[in-house]
């Protein structure tokens, strides 16, 4: 059995060491990367136990509409129903999962819009600390800090 490698740069572990991001809010960047990974993680989650439902529920009415023999089809049929119901019910966990991620990335992500437009930096004169700061998430990331939404 092998072992999986993956190397990771450095970026995007660790955010802090940037010079675009401000000392008082690198907690909460940090906590916002950690949620919309979770976030990203979850979403994969769900579109593959949709694609497992989907899968057994086509899977489960074929079994029924091209029988080869009754008996097969039936077992066929009932196998593909149970794996169905169980496939649907994870799904359905999974995407209370990602909601619950979702809501709390959303209010990180609008806390820290809020942080953007008052007191992101402690300078006393006009500066592109703030405009630093979209492009560093942008470029790193691929989170835009342009709109009002994720």
């Amino acid at each position: 059995m092998g072992v999986f490698v993956q190397q990771v740069s450095s970026n995007s572990w660790n955010p802090v060491e940037s010079h675009s991001v401000p000392s008082h809010l690198r907690g909460l960047l940090l906590e916002f990367l950690s949620r919309y990974r979770e976030l990203q993680s979850a979403r994969h989650r769900e579109v593959a136990w949709v694609m497992a439902v989907i899968s057994l529920g086509f899977l489960c009415l074929g079994s029924v509409m091209f029988p080869p023999t009754i008996e097969l089809s039936s077992l066929l049929s009932i196998l593909s129903f149970v794996g169905f119901f169980l496939a649907l019910k994870q799904y359905l966990k999974v995407r209370k999962l990602s909601e619950h991620v979702y809501i709390n990335v959303h209010i990180l992500y609008h806390h820290l819009l809020g942080k953007l437009e008052v007191g992101f930096c402690e300078h006393e004169s006009p500066c592109q600390c703030t405009e630093n700061f979209r492009k560093y998430m942008w470029n790193h990331y691929r989170i835009s800090f342009y709109g009002n939404s994720i």
